[in-house]
């Protein structure tokens, strides 16, 4: 029987350490980082805009919502070919709900997926939505965290 574990490795560098005195001050000490995968482009990270990190770069947050939504369309474009059922585009955004806790932490309590299908041929709407509930099942990001992932579907048919 094959093996059916897969393994990613992703390496991060903190480019942060050159500035003012490294990190022994909380409010000086830079939240940059990088992304590095053998093979791929490198992404430029930091902390949300709302912890005192870089806006024009990718944030832990972003990223998770990214991967939700790359995972569900995925699935989603799987099971509507393997249905015959034609693609002509798909767009999604999703929304995430990041929560404090009176000891300081935070936690996504909910993320809210809102992909937009347009069918390139005429085709029941609701067993194309009923696609997203599957993508949905079946999507290992969504399986893997703690908060509930929920899925507003909007499909369009051609006539």
């Amino acid at each position: 029987m094959p093996d059916r574990t897969h393994r990613y490795q992703v390496s991060l560098l903190w480019t942060g350490s050159g500035e003012h005195d490294g990190a022994s001050r909380q409010a000086h000490h830079q939240r940059s980082y990088e992304l590095h995968c053998t093979g791929r482009p490198v992404i430029d990270g930091s902390a949300s805009p709302a912890f005192r990190g870089d806006s024009q770069k990718w944030n832990p947050e972003k990223l998770l919502l990214g991967a939700l939504c790359a995972d569900h369309q995925l699935w989603f474009i799987h099971l509507c070919t393997a249905m015959g059922i034609g693609i002509l585009s798909y767009a999604d955004h999703a929304e995430g709900i990041l929560e404090e806790f009176e000891d300081g932490s935070f936690s996504f309590t909910q993320v809210i997926l809102r992909p937009h299908a347009a069918l390139s041929t005429a085709h029941d709407v609701q067993q194309v939505i009923d696609l997203h509930n599957d993508a949905a099942m079946r999507s290992c990001i969504a399986r893997s965290v703690r908060f509930p992932v929920t899925c507003e579907p909007r499909v369009t048919s051609a006539q």
